[in-house]
């Protein structure tokens, strides 16, 4: 990854899409995108927001970042939920119309943040498109929104309504521990709601303090998870939990 530039991997996020012309799901979020009837572009967030972005793994980018968030041309006609497929004639962007300070979307160079009006490029369906979206600077707890619209520069569908992403920073974890007064105790963990994180046990703290895994947990619906184990033979005993 160090020979990477920050462009190139942004690039490489762009658009998959297979030889056959079938779009390659990359990512487990999307937004699909169809027309109705009556030739209205249809939008479809396929995720509950706000959705949870964990520290960048891109060269160069800091804060909270995702490629996983992806514009995706539904693949099959739905006229029940008045939902088409699209038209191989039209050519797609996105616009970027507002977004809250400290939340950002890269644009499709990789080079630079997008500023509010700008263009991204999705083209041509079928597409399954993936910009880095990115928190610069956030709390743990706040949301994070843009404001989109999709465009067809070949005019056959008209500009979409205004439409939200929203994201917020992964939470890290805070912990209570209480003595089951039978031999156990159970420490309690309060993150961000159904992410996975790594419960870490230490005998001493210090210089060279050995973590070892003990139990990996998705947190639920409330955030919380607890781990419970024996004292037996324990003098102390030091407890974390890491993002997985």
């Amino acid at each position: 990854m160090a020979s990477l530039t920050r462009a190139s991997v942004l690039l490489f996020l762009v658009e998959v899409t297979l030889a056959n012309g079938i779009s390659c799901a990359f990512a487990e979020h999307e937004v699909d995108i169809a027309h109705t009837a009556a030739g209205q572009l249809k939008v479809e967030i396929e995720f509950q927001p706000p959705l949870v972005l964990r520290p960048s793994v891109f060269p160069g980018i800091i804060g909270y970042a995702t490629g996983e968030v992806g514009f995706h041309s539904v693949i099959f006609d739905d006229p029940t939920n008045d939902s088409f497929q699209l038209s191989t004639d039209a050519d797609f962007r996105f616009i970027l119309v507002a977004r809250d300070p400290g939340m950002e979307v890269w644009n499709d160079h990789g080079s630079a943040y997008m500023t509010n009006g700008e263009s991204f490029y999705i083209g041509v369906p079928p597409f399954d498109t993936h910009p880095v979206w990115n928190i610069v600077s956030g709390v743990p707890g706040n949301n994070y929104s843009l404001t989109l619209k999709l465009r067809d520069l070949n005019s056959i569908y008209p500009d979409s309504a205004p439409f939200t992403l929203s994201f917020t920073p992964i939470a890290p974890p805070q912990l209570a521990i209480a003595d089951n007064h039978d031999g156990t105790i159970t420490v309690t963990f309060t993150a961000s709601p159904e992410e996975e994180y790594v419960v870490q046990v230490a005998s001493a703290l210090g210089a060279g303090t050995v973590w070892t895994n003990v139990s990996t947990n998705t947190a639920g619906t409330d955030g919380t998870w607890t781990y419970t184990e024996s004292t037996t033979n324990q003098t102390q005993r030091f407890y974390r939990a890491v993002i997985n």
